[in-house]
């Protein structure tokens, strides 16, 4: 699994939201592990209403082989919620690694990058394909992209969730992440036993990238994503991720999950 895989795997799964005024706090724990071993761990803190989001991540990579960097990275994101989908403000990143450093800074209005900037520098590759204005309209930051909202006034862990195409500029890349229902199921974790719906997951280059190095990724049938239900929303939070890679399956597992008020969100001990 490449390592840019593993860090937008992170950002999706731990999207949560912190909002200007009251909304529902999220707060979560999360193993990494590829082919059984653990290589990281993450967290989250946040809150979401429906009209607004913020949050903050951590992650830190344990190095355990030379396929895995160690190291900490650290995200952040904000902005609004109009008509069921996010509408970002601001996306930050910082990852400092063995293998990898960046600082990703965007400030967005509408869907639209408004400034950014993405250091190192990077000189492009002969056969990168090139990010151009129209790649940075109408787009989400990767945390933005991992917050589904279930359209209607009905139950959330429906197929209607998953229902979801998402445009992404990352800094560097601009992609699209495409979603369809496979089934629904139960997690039982420290602080939440419940439904979730299972979404079957796409990953599509646009531009910068470069495609000799996207092919396999492009290829994948075999990713999903574990969406559970932020009590008092209309919002799913991905709880689980899983991704085949050459070296085995990546999985991003809960280990504690809180998703909103405990009035409608039953709390377990492990």
């Amino acid at each position: 699994m490449s390592r840019s895989a593993v860090v937008v795997g992170v950002a999706a799964l731990v999207l949560a939201a912190l909002p200007a005024r009251a909304g529902e706090t999220v707060s979560g724990r999360y193993d990494i592990m590829i082919g059984g071993l653990q290589v990281g761990v993450a967290g989250l803190e946040g809150r979401i209403s429906d009209e607004a989001y913020e949050t903050s991540i951590s992650l830190r990579l344990s190095g355990v082989s030379r396929l895995i960097a160690s190291g900490r990275g650290t995200a952040s994101a904000s902005g609004r919620i109009s008509g069921g989908r996010a509408i970002p403000a601001n996306y930050n990143l910082t990852l400092n690694t063995t293998q990898q450093n960046e600082a990703i800074r965007m400030a967005m209005t509408g869907g639209a990058i408004r400034s950014f900037s993405a250091e190192p520098e990077r000189p492009a590759a002969a056969d990168q394909v090139p990010v151009t204005a129209a790649h940075r309209q109408g787009v989400l930051d990767p945390l933005a992209a991992g917050l589904f909202f279930a359209p209607g006034a009905g139950p959330t862990v429906t197929a209607a969730a998953c229902a979801k195409t998402f445009p992404v500029f990352d800094g560097r890349q601009r992609y699209d992440l495409s979603f369809s229902f496979a089934r629904t199921d139960t997690i039982k974790v420290a602080g939440y036993e419940g439904p979730v719906v299972v979404c079957n997951a796409r990953y599509r280059a646009i531009a910068g990238h470069r495609p000799s190095q996207t092919q396999a990724m492009e290829a994948n049938r075999d990713m999903q994503i574990w969406l559970a239900p932020i009590a008092g929303t209309r919002a799913l939070l991905p709880a689980r991720i899983s991704i085949r890679t050459p070296v085995g399956v990546a999985l991003i597992e809960p280990t504690k999950l809180e998703l909103g008020s405990p009035s409608t969100t039953a709390s377990i001990s492990r």
